[in-house]
């Protein structure tokens, strides 16, 4: 089986449809997306339509979760928090009981697990050998007997095996998925990357031969930038954290204030 592995859209759909183009020469692939199709973006509804007609293999992320107010907004940047509340006010009623049925962790194949960050946190971080052991743990006690864990949160594509030890992958980079060990990667980003550079990113799983294989597709931005002024969301779709002391003192303010306004959305109950 040929997989297509795509995490944090973050309604980001020249990207996406970037991404979708560039794997037309791949064929009989099919398509993971490990959650945050939303957040951020300008095209929330399109990204999910465009997935859903795809019959993508989904998960919940943290962003679906403040959107459906499951989550509080505690941990959320002022861009990602402003964007959750615009999302969920226009998103359409097929939307948000798509986004309500989506799991936090599925396994589509025998081979193959997906969630978000962590199975039991769709916020924590995996950024080391460590972090990356306990998601394969947490999967392991679920779903016992995979080969590969695919999640996402970060935005940095990354992958880990017990006896090669965690590591970040650029594009163009390539691992082998060995049968019969539990190995965990991250696509890294397909609309808001945080490397600094404004390409889509996502990987390819060829489970029948073990191959896998990051990848980064240039598109036009300027498209996207226009929709998110329009919409008076935070124009950028290459997040970078802020490295001056200003700049970050800013950032936490006006995060904490947009927390202390709407701390989180009121919960929704859709079922589908």
């Amino acid at each position: 089986m040929r997989w297509a592995l795509l995490a944090d859209v973050h309604g980001n759909l020249e990207a996406l449809r970037a991404v979708l183009r560039d794997l037309d020469g791949w064929p009989e692939h099919r398509l993971i997306c490990a959650g945050d199709i939303v957040g951020y973006g300008p095209d929330p509804e399109a990204c999910l339509e465009l997935l859903a007609e795809r019959a993508a293999t989904c998960v919940v992320g943290n962003h679906e979760q403040m959107v459906l107010g499951r989550l509080d907004f505690g941990r959320c940047v002022y861009a990602g928090i402003r964007a959750a509340i615009w999302t969920r006010e226009h998103l359409s009623p097929w939307a948000l009981g798509h986004l309500a049925s989506l799991p936090g962790v599925t396994r589509p194949a025998s081979d193959v697990v997906v969630c978000h960050a962590i199975p039991e946190d769709v916020q924590h971080y995996v950024t080391t050998a460590a972090s990356a052991e306990r998601a394969l743990a947490q999967a392991s006690l679920r779903h016992p007997g995979f080969d590969l864990l695919v999640c996402g949160h970060t935005h940095f594509a990354a992958f880990h095996r017990r006896d090669a030890s965690f590591v970040w992958a650029q594009p163009g980079a390539s691992r082998r998925v060995v049968a019969g060990l539990t190995q965990l990667v991250n696509p890294g980003s397909v609309g808001q990357p945080r490397d600094g550079k404004q390409a889509a990113r996502y990987a390819r799983f060829d489970s029948s031969t073990g191959a896998l294989s990051w990848h980064a597709v240039d598109y036009d931005v300027a498209p996207t930038l226009a929709k998110l002024r329009q919409r008076r969301l935070v124009a950028r779709v290459c997040y970078s954290f802020p490295q001056t002391w200003a700049r970050r003192t800013f950032e936490g303010i006006r995060s904490k204030r947009a927390y202390q306004r709407f701390k989180t959305l009121p919960p929704l109950h859709y079922s589908q």
